[in-house]
Formats: C-alpha cells, sequence, structure tokens
C-alpha cells in the first residue's frame, strides 16, 4: 500500500484528546495527528482529526492494529470489491465510541465513524480486489503473531 490515512470528527460535546488518543493507538503511533477547527454546516464547532501516514513500510505496520478478526472479516467478504474506489482506495468506517474504548469494530452506518483510507498498490495488470485481499490476509496474520491490536493504555 502507498499511504494510510484516518479521518474523525470531535463535536463541543466530543473529548478531541480521547479521540486522538484513539487514533493514535488505531495506528499504533506510527501516525502523524493534525487538527483542524471548522464550523458544522449548521454552524456548532467542531475538530477535524486527520492521522495520516505517508511512508509505505510505517503505512503496511499499522494495518494488523486493525486486529486479525476484523481484517480477516474484510478479506473474506463479499463487499469488499465495493469498498474500493476507482483510485484502488479501500474504505473503511469504524465506530467511534467504540475505537475510543479500545475496540475496533465496523460501523453500521448511523453512529459517528472514524472514516478510513488505504491507497492500495496496484500496477498495470494486478486485480485490485486480489492486491487487497491478499494485503488484509497478510496483515491479519501479523495481528495474530503480535497479538494486535493491543488495549489502550489510559493516559492519566
Amino acid at each position: 500500500m502507498h499511504n494510510v490515512t484516518w479521518y474523525a470528527t470531535s463535536s463541543g460535546v466530543s473529548s478531541t484528546e480521547a479521540i486522538a488518543a484513539a487514533l493514535n493507538w488505531l495506528t499504533g503511533g506510527e501516525a502523524e495527528i493534525s487538527r483542524e477547527k471548522v464550523k458544522s454546516y449548521h454552524g456548532a464547532r467542531m475538530t477535524m482529526l486527520r492521522a495520516q501516514i505517508d511512508r509505505k513500510k510505517a503505512a503496511r505496520e499499522s494495518i494488523p492494529h486493525l486486529g486479525a478478526q476484523l481484517l480477516s472479516h474484510l478479506a473474506q467478504s463479499d463487499d469488499l470489491i465495493a469498498r474500493i474506489d476507482e483510485e484502488n482506495v479501500l474504505h473503511i468506517r469504524l465506530d467511534i465510541s467504540s475505537l475510543v474504548r479500545g475496540s475496533i469494530e465496523l460501523s453500521e452506518g448511523f453512529e459517528e465513524q472514524v472514516k478510513g483510507r488505504i491507497k492500495l498498490e496496484v500496477y498495470p495488470g494486478q486485480d485490485v480486489l486480489e492486491n487487497a485481499r491478499k494485503m488484509l490476509e497478510s496483515s491479519s496474520i501479523i495481528a495474530t503473531e503480535l497479538g494486535l491490536p493491543n488495549p489502550i493504555i489510559d493516559s492519566e
């Protein structure tokens, strides 16, 4: 893969620090986390958080932090191709509340989300779906070997 980016939004009633800590945990500390203060469509103040990993090796090493079970589920999913866009980006949405509590769960689409974009490395003649499955399966194996994800350690 080329890079990995995770996006999250923190409203005025959310804990921006807890979300940033969860993104750091999710990426294995490999991401640079940036914050931008914005206004929502309705005018409320929000903070947009972005955890970006541009180095290929660090991006590859961060994916197992999603955990073996989730990675295996994605690799075997019938809708995996629907998660990949025309620019070979794999889109994953996680439940932000679960993530902050130290559990990684796919979003059902109704709750606040952490949006992930994994830019897949695909060369002419290669099948993007096959590349995605191989990447997810090998990351699942690594996650199992390393016992990932490790629980969040409260920094208070």
